[in-house]
Parts: structure tokens; sequence; C-alpha cells
């Protein structure tokens, strides 16, 4: 050719064959601080869209004209001989000086791109979004269910009903859909309703589990419930009222149209509020400024609280644009030669994903050009050369090639190979241990690569568990010879190195794969989904997905993997395809059930206690609930020791049996204990650690293995102690799956599981410990074994086994659809109902319309059922929607930092670990976070803060600070990690400054007053009103208590008083009773501004919100601080579509700003005055918690304190100071030896007063965010 330049030859070939002109699209992308350019590359008549970035624009746009040309070879219309060649010429930002590395891995090669193990990076985010190229499309008419959901939404919009999912579903409750399904049944002719109950326990919290199906003649399917609740009354009315709402949705069934029940909470005292005048003119001029105008309530209107009158507005100052809507076509269509006036037609893909095989001048790991020499002009033949003389030159390893050969997998290689070239998908089924999830990609790896086509080679393997694709990662990079970063990468959460960007492979998790397509998968030969029986819902929702593309492109390959595959499912729902089974176990294991291990040890349990009544009863209602009680033929002693083993505790004795037994034989290799939860395995741990023998530090390490250890913590389990140390591993089922920890011999198996279990109609959570399925137990059985002869004990008796479930439940069928709706919405994958009805088992059809309809009323989604610019936001942070938003606001009004600690902290349990395992309540170092906050998420920031500050100081800082005050040093750093990802995504990907994620820690009184208002826009309804003791009403009118873990609840004793009785809560929790979770104190005020769907005017001077709460106070100051709603939605639509604008707002965005925290203050709270703090006794110090240390001196009854130059002593009884945040006291002088009664505090440079005896302590005005609550009193 004579052209060198690939703009002009693409340009002048599709001018040749008559399909117009090319359009180049060139966008700026910051990414990381610095600043690239992306260009999409699209021409008439074709869907694809070629993507090239680069340093420069010329650079972007000759790339995105060399994609475009590699898919015209692809298609067929265009030799590839034609195109032009990229040279070292063609690219400007290639001329730089090239890097004088080889393709060896070394630092500083191309072939090794992003980190190193040495280097753990932030999960590779740049790249999930920033670089994405799919098809501009317009969306076409929505369907029937997307119109349907719009219909709901704008029904919705204009109620004023509290319970918002049950509108949603017309009206149907538990309370009037049992009656009304066996109404309906009776009516088509179908037997009655059969439930399927099961009881499922945890920490002595029952759950009943109701699931039932019917056959509908109308539509001639059958449609399943599913109820959960704490009786079988509760869940069977569940299950029934799922049915129903599903035959609503379906137009089967009408609106309910009875009198719905109303419950009536008991007569709640009036909270009395008093607006200052100035601060409500001040609202007033504003809203007259902003053109909204207050509800206004005159005699004529004559409420009362049988006739009330709303206050809210319709007013909506800004709006999101709803998406185009055209017409599109499908190809049959244009064929037809079918057109509309003035509408453009469009042919749309049958899948939304970009995808392309590896090719010349693309890294796919980072969605990304490559724009430095030599690899930016390589051609893949010579790529493709010098990887086959890479992995020639690589020194043999006769140990580890005699390893893998002697793997059960190696005698399918040929097999596997072969199969997986001739087919678009592929089946493997191989037990635990054959050595799939380490050598099938290395088969297809080495086989691309020695015949001389590695470049053309590149494999995802994704992986339910970080830990599990971390520890593929360094297994298969060490087989290979190889460092991390080489041929081998991994990327998860928080975390990740990739590798070359050619002959490599990415071990991921689902997660990190989903968020990847975003981006497309261009550059990638095959993708392996290993597990596949976990059913987790991104994994069942990344199997639509790969199908949907296979159904687009020929030549992707992907390979499913699994040990106990339902194989006939998935090769239906792929429409056929081949399975290669294989044996696994390198050596036999030996299994034994409880009855067995009874016999053999001959074990005998003490006598239980006596039954508590409430047990007893249960126990004559569901006779058959512990099978231990219906053994059949065996020996009496062994009947009599099982029917005093209760099937809902973990039998410690049973372990401790079995574990002194594996000691006194004397066999040697590690052992796995697989439990449920974290409480569980401490409950283990600290039993193990209290015994005579195996607290033995010499002999035994114990190690807990859990989700939310570090990945350092977790890499624990791998590790060799020597021959004289057995490890006994406490894990979740975190160890059942692809995970080898190759000295277990022996599994110790509770068979149990833990689930997270969320009921919508009430906005209930609980964790429920559930029998694990079979093939769970299969899974955990094939972990022994590895390198000689195990055994595998299961806790559960042969009859127990024999009723467990052979599968366990599809998280889809039992989980909140809203960020998978997202997903489905960012991916462009058309409407959510029809996407999620092409899942393996599809959820029900209620739970896809409620997902809809939130994000719709949340303003995620547009009338068109597509994702508004704020849906597009909170599709990429990897935390709940509602939580979201309420970032995105708190990012609009100056607290996005605050948002982001507490959104980060909410993901992961609490941090504040009890000294005892018997203390429920926190200690008085642990609630002084919260300063003179009545706030658990006041005291979640302080403690993150407390654990930043340390970290700067280094490790043995932090280890010091999480000691004093019984932290949990892992969740802290979990918690920071997950900050920094989400102002990662925030800036990155949405555009907004990282000068609006300035350090919380400086943040004044007001920012805090704010945070409150605002978390209660995230957890609206969770509402409550304290009603004395523990007891609070929540806005469903029910009963439930206060955390004991909160800082609300005193030490001792139930009764304390709150300065308002309103607050926020982040969940309700279920397990004996219903508790409320991470609370904090809240004014009627700021309920007024961001809570409440229903606030009515009921009287003079009376205003009712959501039917149960009244506030006193002057009804035209209530309707103009409702009417700032509008102004607040407005502020957030401008901030989501134009981030920028945020560094420079107007003044009247700073006004609202300034109206909203002065309405948030604290002088609002009910009664008003001064706020003593009753968790506190009288002889309280505040200080603040910088630098300045001082030392305080404890005599028997005086503490005296040195603060600046002054000394002033207070007399307690008892005197006791707890524990301090400083350390070696700068100054001062104890007067005691005794080392308990030297105690440090840390101060200010200011002077601080004591009280004496029972007066008020005094201290200066701190504010909240920089102060410690020291207590001086005995507790």
């Amino acid at each position: 050719m004579e052209t060198k330049d690939l703009k002009g030859f693409l340009y002048g070939w599709l001018g040749k064959q008559k399909m117009g002109a090319p359009q180049y699209t060139i966008t700026a992308i910051n990414r990381g601080g610095s600043q690239r350019f992306k260009c999409e590359l699209r021409v008439p008549g074709h869907s694809y869209v070629g993507l090239g970035n680069s340093l420069n624009k010329k650079d972007a746009g000759t790339n995105a004209a060399m994609d475009f040309c590699n898919y015209l070879v692809r298609q067929g219309l265009l030799k590839a001989s034609d195109v032009p060649a990229l040279e070292a010429s063609s690219l400007e930002a290639t001329t730089a000086v090239p890097l004088t590395s080889d393709f060896g891995g070394a630092p500083g090669s191309f072939f090794k791109t992003e980190g190193t193990p040495s280097e753990p990076k932030t999960e590779p985010t740049s790249g999930f979004g920033e670089v994405s190229a799919v098809p501009q499309w317009e969306r076409g008419p929505q369907s029937a269910h997307d119109k349907y959901v719009t219909q709901r939404a704008d029904e919705i919009a204009q109620s004023e009903s509290v319970d918002l999912k049950a509108e949603i579903h017309g009206g149907w409750t538990m309370d009037n859909s049992k009656k009304a399904l066996n109404e309906f049944l009776q009516k088509v002719r179908q037997p009655p309703i059969v439930y399927n109950t099961q009881l499922r326990e945890a920490n002595n919290c029952r759950t009943y589990v109701a699931e039932a199906s019917i056959f509908v003649p109308q539509i001639h399917k059958q449609v399943h419930g599913r109820g959960q609740g704490s009786s079988k009354k509760v869940a069977e009315s569940g299950c029934s009222m799922g049915i129903v709402r599903q035959l609503f949705h379906l137009g089967i069934l009408a609106a309910f149209k009875g009198e719905r029940r109303k419950t009536t909470a008991a007569t709640l005292p009036d909270i009395p509020i008093s607006i200052p005048g100035d601060l409500a003119e001040r609202v007033s001029n504003f809203l007259k400024a902003s053109g909204v105008t207050p509800v206004s309530i005159g005699p004529e209107d004559n409420v009362t609280a049988e006739s009330p009158k709303s206050l809210l507005t319709n007013c909506k100052l800004e709006q999101f644009p709803d998406s185009q809507v055209t017409e599109v076509f499908n190809k049959c269509v244009k064929r037809a030669g079918l057109r509309l006036e003035g509408i453009p037609v469009q042919v749309m893909p049958p899948c939304n994903i970009s995808w392309a095989p590896p090719m010349q001048n693309w890294n796919p790991w980072r969605a990304s050009n490559i724009d430095e020499p030599p690899l930016a002009f390589m051609s893949l033949p010579e790529i493709s050369t010098k990887l086959r003389e890479m992995e020639e030159a690589k020194p043999p390893n006769r140990n580890m090639e005699t390893s893998r050969q002697n793997l059960p997998v190696a005698q399918f290689k040929d097999e596997i190979l072969r199969t997986v070239a001739q087919n678009r998908v592929t089946l493997i089924k191989g037990e635990t241990g054959c050595g799939k999830s380490t050598q099938v990609v290395q088969y297809l790896q080495e086989s691309f690569i020695l015949r001389g086509q590695g470049a053309e080679f590149n494999a995802f393997v994704s992986q339910p568990r970080r830990i599990s694709a971390i520890s593929l990662a360094e297994r298969v990079a060490a087989e290979k010879g190889e460092e991390l970063g080489e041929s081998i990468g991994y990327g998860v959460r928080f975390d990740g190195v990739s590798p070359r960007p050619y002959g490599a492979v990415l071990f991921c998790t689902v997660g990190v794969l989903l968020r990847k397509m975003e981006s497309g998968l261009r550059g990638i030969s095959h993708i392996i989904i290993d597990e596949i029986h976990e059913r987790d819902i991104n994994t069942d929702f990344i199997l639509i997905v790969l199908r949907e593309m296979l159904r687009e492109y020929a030549d992707l390959r992907v390979i499913l993997m699994s040990a106990t595959i339902d194989t006939k499912m998935f090769i239906e729902f792929f429409g056929g395809c081949p399975v290669i089974e294989m044996e696994g176990r390198t050596f036999p294991v030996k299994h034994y059930f409880l009855e067995d291990v009874i016999q053999m040890l001959k074990y005998m349990p003490p006598e239980p206690e006596k039954k508590r009544k409430e047990d007893a009863d249960v126990e004559v209602e569901e006779k058959d609930r512990n099978l231990n009680l219906l053994m059949g033929d065996v020996h009496p002693e062994v009947k009599r020791a099982m029917a005093n083993i209760s099937e809902k505790e973990i039998p410690l004795g049973v372990i401790e049996a079995i574990l002194t037994d594996i000691a006194t034989r004397g066999e040697p290799g590690s052992v796995l204990v697989f439990l449920p939860g974290w409480n569980e395995i401490m409950l283990v741990m600290n039993f193990l650690n209290a015994h005579s023998e195996f607290s033995n530090k010499s002999k035994y390490m114990v190690l807990p293995l859990h989700s939310q250890l570090t990945g350092a913590e977790q890499r624990k389990v791998f590790d060799h102690y020597g021959a004289d140390m057995r490890k006994i591993i406490l894990s979740t089922n975190i160890a059942e799956t692809s995970i080898t920890i190759d000295d277990v011999v022996f599994v110790i198996d509770s068979c149990k599981a833990k689930e997270r279990m969320y009921t919508s109609n009430n906005n209930m959570v609980h964790f429920a410990t559930v029998w694990a399925s079979r093939t769970n137990l299969a899974q955990r059985r094939g972990r022994a074994g590895r390198v000689r002869p195990g055994f595998a004990f299961h806790l559960c008796s042969k009859p127990r086994f024999e009723a467990l479930d052979e599968h366990r439940t599809a998280e889809i069928l039992r989980t909140p659809l809203h960020e998978i709706a997202l997903t489905i919405k960012l991916l462009r994958l058309g409407s959510v109902g029809d996407f999620l009805g092409k899942a393996l088992e599809p959820p029900p059809y209620d739970m896809v319309v409620e997902s809809e309809a939130v994000l719709q009323s949340m303003g995620a989604l547009d009338r068109q059922l597509e994702l508004t610019d704020l849906g597009r936001i909170l599709a990429r942070l990897p935390i709940e929607p509602l939580l979201g938003r309420t970032i995105v606001m708190g990012v609009a009004f100056g607290v996005g930092s605050l948002m982001c600690d507490i959104a980060s902290s909410s993901s992961f349990s609490s941090p504040f670990v009890p000294r005892e395992r018997s203390h429920t309540r926190l200690n008085s170092a642990q609630r002084s976070f919260a300063g003179d906050r009545w706030s658990d998420h006041v005291a979640l920031i302080a403690v993150n803060h407390a654990f930043q500050h340390a970290s700067e100081m280094g490790s043995q800082a932090e280890q010091s600070l999480c000691n004093r005050v019984s932290l949990s040093q892992t969740i802290l750093k979990m918690s920071a990690g997950a900050r920094h990802q989400l102002v990662d995504v925030l800036t990155n990907q949405c555009g907004f400054a990282c000068e609006l994620f300035t350090d919380g820690s400086c943040a004044h009184e007001s920012d805090y007053d704010l945070l409150l208002s605002l978390l209660i826009s995230a957890y609206y309804p969770n509402i409550c009103y304290y009603r004395g003791k523990r007891k609070v009403y929540t806005l469903e009118q029910a009963s439930a208590l206060v955390s004991k873990s909160s800082v609300l609840t005193p030490f001792h004793g139930d009764n304390f008083e709150l300065p308002s009785p309103l607050i926020v809560f982040s969940e309700k929790l279920r397990t004996r009773v219903i508790s409320c979770n991470q609370l904090s104190v809240i004014s009627g005020v700021q309920l007024l501004m961001f809570g409440c769907r229903k606030v009515e005017c009921i009287g003079e001077d009376l205003i009712r919100l959501d039917d149960m709460i009244t506030l006193k106070m002057d009804v035209s100051i209530a309707a103009s601080i409702v009417a700032l709603r509008p102004c607040i939605e407005a502020m957030l639509v401008r901030s989501c579509m134009n981030p920028e604008s945020l560094m420079a707002s107007t003044e009247q965005d700073r006004e609202l700003s300034s109206l909203l925290r002065l309405l948030s203050s604290r002088e609002f709270y009910a009664g008003g005055g001064p706020m003593k703090d009753d968790l506190l006794t009288d002889a309280a110090l505040v200080c603040d918690t910088m630098p300045t240390v001082y030392a305080v001196i404890v005599g028997t009854s005086e503490v005296v304190a040195t603060v600046g130059e002054e000394e002033e002593a207070v007399i307690v009884e008892e005197a006791w100071i707890a524990d301090f945040v400083a350390d070696p006291v700068e100054r001062g002088e104890m007067v005691h030896e005794d080392e308990e009664t030297r105690y440090n505090v840390c101060g200010g440079e200011r002077e601080i007063k004591f009280a004496k005896g029972d007066q008020e302590p005094f201290a200066p005005h701190i504010p909240t965010g920089n102060q410690t609550v020291l207590n001086l009193n005995a507790v």
C-alpha cells in the first residue's frame, strides 16, 4: 500500500464501498491525575464502535481506525494484507526513547504494566468505564414490561403512603394475600396450596422459610413464592404474598380494593419545635428567589386529624432529562427496506458488550492502547515469536512438571484442548483435587505459546472469592517459575497485579469481571468461570451475559468448571455443550457422620440443661426438627449420646474429642474446621486457646480464615510451620472451593453455613445459620487427602444428611435486585425484567418490578427506565444505591468525605470488639469516640479517623490503638481500603474533583449536623421513636429495641434519656428480638427536610409525619422547610449532570447549604436547653485529642491533671480513668508505682476545669469531630 496513514486508508476504503464517512468522537479522560484521550469511531450501517485512546488526540484517532480495520478483517470485508501496518512512525506517542528491558517481565517491561507483587495496588478501576465504547444507540420503543413499570412508578409518585413497597404491588400485603390466593385457586380449580416450610436457626434465632408453587392456567406456567419469618404463619403469609404480587403484576389479579388494616401507635407525645424568626425569614426569602411556593394553610381549610392537608409540594425545579426514544429496527426490517420519516434507524446487535480477540497495540487489562515501544507497533506474529522464545528459554523444573503430570486432570489435557477449540462452550466437571482450577488455563496458554500463537491468547479466570483468585494466581505463577505480573496476574477488590498484555491470564473475582465488561472484553480469547455451582447473584448474571455474547461472537471461548455441577441445567441453559468429567482426589478420603464419631470415640456428652419453655414449645410443634432424636438401628449408648446433642448448636465437645483423638494418634497433617461464621470461629478459637492441650503454642497453630481478614492474614493458612507444629484452621465456607491448603489431612465439618436474608416488605435484615447442601459437604470433604489419605468428620447424623437439599438456593432468588438492575442498565443489556427472565432460575417478577420502581423513585432511572446521570454514578459505586445517592448529595453539600467514611464503615462489621465474649455493650473508651453526640455513625467516623492518624505513624501505633480501645485492626484496614476505592471511583470515573474529598477529621460541628440529616435520606424509612428503656417504635409502628452495642445504650440498666426521641438507624436485625443497629439521634426539622413521605397539617401548630410522629410548631414555617426539598433535589441533579460546577458554586447554592446546616442544628432537638450526656458520669473530662500529651496523677481519691501551667484537683470516689489514646507521658510525674494507676490523657492547648462532688463538669466548647470524652468515675 502506498499510504501509511490508517485514517486516510479507512476513509478511502469506506468511500469506495459507498459506506459513508467515518465519524470520530474524541473525549478527554482523567486517569489517576494524568490526561488521556479516547476516540470512538462509528460508521453508518455498522454497530461496531472502533475504539482508540492515547496521550494525544491524533494517536487516539489512529488507534480507533486500526481497531475498525481489524473489525472489517474479522467480518471478511477487508483483507488483512491490505491494511497498512502500524509502525513507530504511525504514532507520535511512540517516538519516545524505548525502554531497554526485554519481554521477560522485569521492572519497566511492557509485559508487566501495572504493579508488582511488592507493589499491591488498588483494584484496577482505571479502565472500568472511562474508555468504554459501546454502540451509541437510541433506545427503542419500551417493552410491555418497561411501560408497566413506568406506569406503576407514576402511580406511586402520586401516593403518600409510608408503605412504599405495598403501593408498588397493588396494595397486596401479608394481611390480605393468603385469603386472596386461596380464592384464586378455587376460582381456577387448582388444588389448595402446599407450603414447604423449613426451620433455620442462628444464635438462638429461629427463622422459618416457606416455599410454594402454583400452576397458573392463564399463562400456562408455574409461579413460585418464597417467604420467611419468625414463625410458620409469618413465613407462609410472606410466601403467599410473593405469589399474589406476581399475579398482580402479570395482570391476573387486580389491585387490592378492600379496607387496609390500620395500625395505630400508642399515643406518642408531641415534639415541640421552635424556629427563630430570622432563620424562618431566610428560608422564606430563599424559596422566593428559587421560585418555590410553600403550601399554605388557611382557616378555610378546616384541617383536623381526620381531615388533614398535605404540606408536600409538587414543584420540581430541575429533573434528569429522559433518554431519547426512537425506533430501532432489527436486521430483517432493514433488509425489507422499511424507513420512518425523520427517525434515525440503528441496527442493534443482540449483545451490547463489545468483544474482539487479542489485537495489535491493545492492553486488555487496562482496556487501553499501548503507547510505548516496542509493543505499540509490534505485530501479533512478532509478539508470538518472542513469547515462544521466552517460554523455551525457561530452565526446566522437573519436580514441578512431575507434580503437574500426576494430577488427575493431566490425562484429559488433549481432550480439553480439542474440545475447547471446537466448541464455544465447554463444561468441565472435575472432583475436588483433580487440578482443574490451576491446570486447564495453563494447558490453553502453553498450547497457544508453543505453537507460535501466544499473542492470540488472553484469558480471564473468575473465582467466587478474593482468596481463591489471589492464591490460584500465586500458585500458577510459581508452577510456571514466574513472578506475579509476568504472564499471570490477579484482580480483586482493593488489590490487583496485572500481567503482560499478551499470552497472559488474569485470575479475578466475578465482581471485577463484571466491572471490566463496561469497557468491553476486547483482547480476550477465553473466559473461564470456575465454581459455577456457587450460584451467587454475580455468577448467575455473568452467565446470562456470556450466553448473549456467544450468540454474537463465534470466536469467543467460554469454559465452565465445577466439582459438583448440575450438568443438565447448564447444558439446557447454553443450548447444548460438551461435558468433560474427571475423577478427582489424589488420595481417598474416609468420611464419618456424627453417630460414627460417637461410636468410634465412645463419646458421651453431658446431660443438656433444662429446656427453656419456648424451646420446649417448638419441639412439640416440630417433632422432627432435631433429627438426632430419630436414630434408627444404632447402639443404645450412641442413641443416648445423640439425643443429648442439639442440632442448633456447634458441638464443641465433639470437636474437642476429634482433635484429641488426632493428637493422641500422632497422625501428621493439618486440621480444617468448617464453621458457619465469625462468631462461631471466635467461639472455637477462644475454647482452644483456653484448652490445656491446644493452647500450647509450640505444638499448635490455631488460625482463623474469614473473608474479612486481610490478605496477609488469610495467607497464613498456606504456610508450613514445621513437622512438630500442627495447624488447626477455623474457616467459613471460604475454604470450600478453589483454594488448596495442601497439608490438610483432616476435615471437621459443622455442616452449617451462614446466609444473609432480606425481607423487602418490612426492610428486615437477618443472618441465619442454615444447613449446607449435600454438594457443599462433598466440596468440604474434598479439602482433605491432598498429600495422603484423608479423613472427614461431618457433625450431622446420616438422617440429617439425607434430608439436606442437593444444592443451595440461588442467591438471585433471595436478595434485592437493585444493584444488579443498575448493572444491566450500565451495560445496556435492555429491559431488566426481560434480561433476568433469561437466568438459570429467574427471580420472582414482583422483585424485578420492585427493583426498577425503587430505582426510578430515587432518580436513578428515567421514565424510559434508562440510567440517568445519577444512575450511571450509582452503577459504578460498589455500594447499595440509596447510600450511594446520599454520598452524591453529601458531595454536593460539602460533606462528601464524611459520607464516604460512613459508607465504607457500613460495609463491614463493627470495628468495636468486646474485651470479653460475654460483654455486649461498648466500654467507655469505645463510646468516647461519639464525643457528646448521641450517634453510632459519628463514633464510626471518629474511630476511622483515629485509626488513619495512627496508621500515619506506623503499624506499631495502629496495633497500640487497637489493643488499648479494643478495636479490630482488620476491619479498620478493610474500611480504609473501601473508602479509598469509593473516592477513586467518584473522582476518576464520575468526574468529581479530588478537592471535594478533603480530610474529614477537620470537619466542623455543622458538617456533622448536616451529615445526620443526609443519613435520613440514606436509610428512610428506618426511623423510630424512643419510648423509654431500650424500646422504640418504628415507622411501621412495630416495637423494637435499641441495640446493646450502641452508644445510646448505657453501661448499666435500661433507663436513659435522649435529647430527642427521634432516631435514624441503618438496619433492623432480627435475633430473638428485633433490634435497631447503628443509631443516631435526630430532630423533627431534619425529618421535614430529608424524610417522611407523608407530612400533614392536622390542626393549629400540629404537623403529623407518616401517620405516627406529631410535631408542635408553626405550620407556615414547617411548610417552608418542607418546600426546601425541590431545591435539594435540584442541587443533586445539577451536581450529577455537571460535577465540575461544585468547584464554583453559586451564591444560591451556598445559601441553601448554609440553611440546611442551620436547620440541622442540635438546637432543634426536643426540649432545647443544655444537653446532658447521661451516658457519662458527672465527673467527665472533655478534651482535645490532638497531639499535646499531659500527665494525669491518680490517687486513691484524687485526680490531678496538668493542663498548661495550671493544676486543678477534683475529688471523686473510686477514681478511675478508661483507656486513653496517648502514649508515654511527656511531662508530669507519676506518684504511684503500680502500673494500673499510670494513665495518660491527650489534651489540648486550653484550660479544662473539673467538677467536685456532684457538680456538673465544665469544659470549653470543642467541635465534636475533634474531641474525646474521658470518664473519670468508676464504671
